[in-house]
This record gives C-alpha cells, sequence and structure tokens, in this order.
C-alpha cells in the first residue's frame, strides 16, 4: 500500500527534482510481449521528459508498437540502519530517497529545431559548464548529427512524486535517526537532515 505520507503533493518540488537529476529507467512492452526497463539519461523541458539514442535497435521497435511507457527517476539519500532507532529489532531499517514515476505515450521527435532544444537541455544538466558551441538546428555543423540521433519525448499524462524523509516516525524515534546521521557523517548525511528538515511535520533544530 503507497504510504500517504510519502506523497509529493507540491508539483514545483517535483520540478525541481528533476532539474537536479539526469537518469532514469524507462519501461515499456518490448516486441516480445515483455516488460522492458532500459536506463536512460534524460532532459526535462517545458513539462516533457527527452531521451536521445539509435534509431534502430529494441527500444525503437518496441516503443513503435506500443508507445506506452513509464519513466522513473530515483535518487537514494541515505541508508537508516535499524540500530539508529532500535537497539534489538531490524525492522526499523530503511533508505529515504527521493522518486518520480512518469507515465505516458513516448513519440519521435522529427523537428530539428525541437531536436536541438532537448539535445541542449540533457548536455546542459550532464555539462553545464559549457565549453560547446550551442546545439542549433540552423548551425551546419550540426545538421548531420541531428538528422542521425534519435529524440524520444515522453508526454506525460500521470506524474507522482514519492519522498521518503521519516515523516512516519514520532518525534523521539525522529531525534534518534537525526543523532544517528549527525554522529555517523557520511557523503550525503547532512544533505539528508536539510530533507528531513523540509518534509518531517514536527522536525525541530536542537
Amino acid at each position: 500500500m503507497r504510504r500517504k505520507e510519502f506523497e509529493a503533493a507540491d508539483y514545483e518540488e517535483i520540478e525541481r527534482f528533476l532539474a537536479e537529476r539526469h537518469d532514469g529507467v524507462l519501461t515499456f512492452i518490448g516486441e516480445d510481449g515483455w516488460p522492458k526497463a532500459v536506463p536512460l539519461n534524460f532532459a526535462y523541458l517545458d513539462g516533457k521528459t527527452y531521451f536521445h539514442g539509435s534509431k534502430q535497435g529494441e527500444k525503437m521497435k518496441g516503443l513503435a508498437a506500443d508507445p506506452r511507457a513509464e519513466f522513473v527517476v530515483y535518487e537514494a539519500h541515505a541508508f537508516i540502519p535499524s540500530y539508529f532507532s532500535d537497539p534489538y529489532l531490524a525492522c526499523p531499517a530503511t533508505v529515504f530517497f527521493r522518486s518520480v514515476r512518469m507515465r505516458g505515450r513516448v513519440e519521435q521527435v522529427e523537428d530539428a529545431t525541437e531536436k536541438a532544444q532537448a539535445l541542449g537541455a540533457l548536455l546542459r544538466s550532464m555539462q553545464p559548464e559549457g565549453g560547446h558551441a550551442p546545439i542549433d538546428a540552423g548551425d551546419p555543423k550540426y545538421a548531420s548529427s541531428l538528422r542521425g540521433v534519435a529524440v524520444m519525448r515522453l508526454d506525460i499524462e500521470e506524474i507522482a512524486g514519492k519522498f521518503k524523509f521519516g515523516q512516519n516516525l514520532s518525534e523521539p524515534r525522529l531525534n534518534k535517526v537525526l543523532q544517528g546521521l549527525r554522529d555517523r557523517d557520511r557523503p550525503g548525511d547532512a544533505r539528508t537532515i536539510e530533507e528531513i528538515a523540509a518534509h518531517h511535520p514536527s522536525y525541530r533544530n536542537p
């Protein structure tokens, strides 16, 4: 059963998360009728999700036959050991994370301008320092590359976010988890504490 306390109701928060990430997993039905899951880089632009790749292959054939797909973006922030809050039971062990699921239909983009915009957004997310000429459909040096690459667009029909940061924990248990994160101080733990502060209704900064 989906825990409602973990649901991300703020669409702007979902969009901020998608702007931070550039990889996820696309699922669709393959030619053989079995579900397929393919890891992909992506760009989220103007409420749509874009991918790129070869014009040939199983992914393109499967989506051409049935364009329905779901794309999942996930970030694990911190593993929370059971002993942070319970010295005996293993049950409290969990992972604090953010995830977004998008469902819709995938279309191949044919317009060169839209292709260039999508690829430009993808490269900005992965290479923000620049170091290249802008991807422009009017630039003859990019013309052959734009013709040769496949750009796919997921037109989103449903989107849902799940951000789990201990919202279900009582204040005493939450404080034990927070202390455990501060004492452990691994990479990502400080960011996890920030996310707990943003999402837990009874968070108090000691």
